[in-house]
């Protein structure tokens, strides 16, 4: 490495950790990041980007030598409602944190920005920076904008705090699982608890249905199905006339989503025919799972070396992107003896030093040759 490349890139690493740290004092939650777009498209327009916007998202391209293949690098922008207390210089005091690395995310994408701006990429590049990750699924926002036109292969890191700084962790397989957010709710009749037989108990169907849901997995490894929140009655000495629960299903296949809530509903109709109670079940999102495709996990290893990471029971809507073309999402690790705090936790934080793992990586697929026009799914 000569004196002039190491010069950039430590140019480059002062550059994205001022924006990471720019980022991390102005939080803003899903669907709401009106700053933060703002300051991501004055970035762009400073490096001679132009770009165009879908909701407050933003896409960007440049030009490749050859420009045979386009290759997509997606990062999100949004924080969390989660009150800081890192202790850091530049915490957000607002009561909302960039608390999963998101921060991180796109100030790796705009550094990959900087770079390749001045150097112009064997591949087409398109640059995706995402809002709403962590609200309804901004990604298909994004899609419908205009992300993956004429893109071949997409994409996208995620700090991983489980993972050694610096190493690069995937599979070939699914790396998030999918998840069905659902309510079930029922309506009774209120009665006085002394005259039970006059009413119609919708707070017992709803513990009946939480008691017995767990049957509804059985027999389907790779599922999970949680109750996370009842609410039902009105008064101790009354027969509850509505009761709601709060459900999560998570599953790596997604053969498994729809016997499942078909299960869910048959085990309500138990219920209702059990206490003559009305109830209702009520899909809110539904997230597929996030399966890497192989050859991109390929590609990706030719750049780095990876390690075998588990898929998890948490949801990434980067999903939807592998839906339409083939991809892979990795971690990034940033675990160190300072840095030990999990993602969605108050004192999250991270060495920014990784920052230029994540940007290297960039660069490198925007330069390979064993991008293929592969076919799209």
């Amino acid at each position: 490495m000569n004196d002039d490349t190491t010069t950039e890139k430590a140019e480059l690493l002062r550059y994205m950790t001022r924006i990471r740290r720019d980022l991390h004092a102005m939080p803003e939650l899903s669907s709401e990041e009106y700053r933060t777009s703002e300051y991501i498209a004055e970035r762009l327009d400073e490096l001679g980007l132009s770009c165009r916007k879908a909701h407050t998202g933003l896409i960007a391209d440049i030009k490749g030598r050859e420009g045979r293949a386009t290759v997509a690098f997606r990062a999100d922008f949004d924080a969390l409602p989660v009150t800081e207390r890192t202790g850091l210089p530049f915490a957000a005091t607002c009561g909302r944190m960039h608390a999963c690395g998101h921060d991180g995310h796109t100030a790796m994408l705009l550094g990959a920005a900087k770079y390749l701006s001045c150097h112009a990429p064997r591949n087409n590049v398109r640059l995706v920076f995402q809002f709403g990750e962590e609200g309804d699924g901004g990604a298909v926002t994004m899609i419908e904008g205009g992300a993956l036109e004429d893109v071949d292969a997409i994409f996208a890191f995620h700090l991983c705090p489980e993972l050694e700084k610096g190493r690069v962790g995937t599979n070939r397989a699914t790396l998030f699982a999918g998840v069905a957010e659902f309510d079930v709710a029922f309506e009774g009749v209120s009665s006085h608890c002394a005259v039970r037989e006059e009413g119609k108990d919708a707070l017992a169907a709803g513990v009946y249905v939480a008691s017995r849901m767990e049957r509804c997995v059985t027999g389907r490894p790779n599922t999970l199905l949680h109750v996370g929140k009842m609410t039902g009655g009105s008064a101790r000495n009354i027969v509850a006339r509505d009761a709601r629960l709060e459900c999560s299903f998570r599953f790596f296949s997604e053969s498994d989503r729809d016997p499942v809530l078909d299960g869910v509903r048959e085990l309500v109709d138990e219920a209702d025919r059990t206490f003559g109670t009305r109830g209702e079940t009520v899909v809110r999102s539904v997230y597929p799972p996030l399966v890497n495709d192989p050859r991109a996990v390929d590609v990706l290893e030719s750049v780095t070396p990876l390690t075998e990471m588990p898929g998890r029971y948490t949801a990434e809507d980067f999903a939807f992107y592998l839906r339409k073309v083939p991809g892979a999402m990795a971690w990034l690790g940033i675990r160190d003896a300072l840095h030990t705090s999990p993602l969605h936790s108050d004192t999250f934080d991270f060495d920014e030093n990784v920052l230029s793992v994540g940007t290297d990586i960039f660069i490198r697929l925007a330069e390979t040759q064993e991008l293929p026009k592969w076919q799209k799914k």
